[in-house]
């Protein structure tokens, strides 16, 4: 009697699963999830072929990809994503990282502050960037939610000070060369229209009031200058609102970073 299965099969039976379902890069998440259970790298994974798989791992692998099929995100069943270089700790208490945020990061580093905020820092992932790539910057990171700051704890160096409460509240009489913040930017009325892996995060993350604008407009008012992740489209009414911010495109073309 077989003991195993091959890994080719595996990966072909669990990406036609999840494509049936309707799950978007089917086999490259597969291949992401067969890593994550071996334990291996995705392009070891690729080049084990017809190796039988022991039945633990299989097992192992099939809840994954049960948990995918369920709309899960990748992030949370691997428990790890990568921002800017850096492998980020993630759990449903907290957003997932995304590449466009690296554009934030980028600006936030030629402008070189010597002290910055990350409002609602979540995972950590903005001011673990930084302070890989301003050695000599004091970071303070701030979140509502005590789960995330766990989860930020575990991702940040010491040296980032880490401090609960709404916004500005934990940091008042405080001054800050820069504030940087991904804060909740989706209109309200959208959220339950949204991709059923984003719904799954954390919707105090999502939810930026009416319009998406509440908090960033709380942000832009509260600090002296900023950076603040946006959502397509919002950059119009920004520029109306508050006259002389700049805006900065993120890889597709979109205005996804104000600063002022």
């Amino acid at each position: 009697m077989r003991r195993g299965r091959r890994a080719s099969d595996l990966l072909t039976a669990a990406a036609g699963y999840l494509r049936d379902l309707g799950v978007p890069e089917a086999r490259a998440d597969a291949e992401i999830l067969l890593a994550h259970v071996l334990g291996e790298s995705r392009e070891r994974v690729l080049s084990l072929g017809t190796d039988l798989l022991p039945l633990p791992k299989i097992r192992a692998f099939n809840r994954a990809v049960a948990r995918r099929g369920s709309r899960e995100p990748v992030a949370y069943i691997t428990g790890v994503k990568e921002f800017y270089g850096l492998p980020m700790k993630v759990t449903p208490s907290v957003l997932i990282p995304r590449p466009e945020t690296e554009i934030l990061v980028e600006r936030a580093i030629a402008i070189h502050p010597r002290r910055v905020l990350d409002l609602g820092t979540g995972s950590g992932a903005i001011a673990a960037a930084l302070a890989a790539e301003l050695p000599e910057a004091e970071i303070v990171a701030t979140d509502i939610s005590a789960a995330a700051l766990g989860i930020a704890k575990k991702n940040l160096p010491a040296r980032v000070v880490l401090k609960e409460g709404s916004e500005f509240e934990p940091v008042k009489g405080e001054k800050f060369d820069l504030v940087v913040s991904n804060p909740p930017y989706i209109p309200t009325a959208e959220i339950d229209g949204l991709d059923p892996e984003v719904r799954k995060e954390p919707r105090i993350a999502l939810d930026g009031g009416p319009d998406g604008l509440v908090i960033v407009r709380r942000i832009l008012k509260g600090a002296r200058r900023a950076l603040v992740e946006i959502g397509a489209g919002q950059a119009a009414v920004l520029r109306s609102e508050f006259p002389g911010v700049r805006f900065h495109k993120d890889l597709a073309g979109s205005e996804r970073v104000v600063e002022q």
